[in-house]
């Protein structure tokens, strides 16, 4: 089959005028144009359309069916067409970011608020998640963007790299700890440690860490969200070592942020996508905006600022 928009709307404009040179004013054709187009609509589905007299034109019984069906046709390609240029001018459209629980209560905020306010009419999804959570989440298209760590070599995502938060001790402020310009990993050892689920890129970090520096240091606890290793530094059930940004997520917690050293180990944070997928127009101009963010690392806080 063989049929064109061009035919269909030449046969509407027939068909709503009942006249073949008034169509053809209409679509800015000639006359023999608009006849031809007619003329191959009715060879391609085998019927005559329109009963030709010598000054009009009346539908024929099978152009009577057929008009319906053309004008639903063309009015559904008409709003496929305008509905790809809203989202392709930014007038519709929306896009899913994924984001670490730090990333998503700290980094993203800010970012999104200045998106909305520069394209208000795209709908913005932020899903906060585990850092476990957001490759799947990637792989799987349930989000456009994610901002996150990786471990490794991910073949099906990419990664741009975004910021670099130092790795920390988050320690209660009367633990001995807080008055120390910085721990060293070996200090670690002995200590009850707070950490975070296998699986999370960040427990692999500080794993990999401890086992040289540290190697006798085990995790007493293991939790899934940052926000609960804070709460049970802050009820003195050990320590953390946690991104450094963490401390803002409970400024009602007296815990204390003092860097670790030897080595001095930190955690890449990247804008991550799906390396086989275009984004659509929104994710792209929302990856912009992201890359376009202010980076500054954020420093540590001593004790008298918790």
């Amino acid at each position: 089959m063989n049929v064109t928009v061009r035919q269909l709307r030449a046969f509407l404009a027939v068909a709503d005028l009942r006249h073949f040179r008034r169509a053809a004013d209409r679509l800015s054709l000639s006359q023999s144009a608009v006849s031809m187009l007619v003329s191959t609509l009715e060879a391609e589905v085998g019927q005559r359309l329109f009963d030709r007299h010598n000054r009009m034109v009346t539908l024929t019984a099978a152009g009577q069916e057929f008009l319906p069906q053309a004008q639903r046709i063309v009015e559904e390609l008409e709003a496929a067409v305008s509905g790809m240029r809203a989202k392709a001018s930014l007038r519709r459209g929306s896009v899913t970011v994924a984001a670490s629980i730090v990333l998503a209560a700290t980094y993203l905020p800010p970012v999104v608020a200045a998106f909305r306010a520069r394209w208000p009419a795209i709908e913005v999804r932020v899903r906060d998640m585990p850092e476990e959570e957001i490759r799947p989440a990637i792989t799987s298209h349930a989000v456009d963007l994610a901002i996150g760590t990786i471990s490794g070599d991910e073949p099906d995502i990419a990664a741009t790299p975004l910021l670099t938060d130092r790795l920390v001790v988050i320690c209660r402020s009367d633990h001995r700890f807080a008055v120390q310009p910085s721990i060293r990993w070996a200090e670690l050892a002995g200590e009850p440690l707070i950490g975070l689920a296998k699986g999370n890129p960040l427990r692999s970090i500080v794993d990999r860490t401890l086992a040289v520096a540290a190697p006798t240091a085990t995790a007493t606890f293991a939790v899934r969200f940052s926000t609960t290793a804070i709460s049970m530094v802050g009820a003195g059930l050990g320590v953390a070592v946690l991104p450094e940004n963490t401390s803002q997520l409970a400024p009602q917690v007296r815990v204390t942020a003092v860097p670790l050293t030897d080595p001095v180990v930190s955690r890449d944070a990247s804008l991550l996508s799906h390396r086989h997928r275009t984004l659509s127009t929104a994710a792209a101009a929302m990856r912009s905006a992201i890359l376009a963010a202010p980076r500054t690392r954020i420093a540590s806080r001593r004790p008298e600022d918790c």
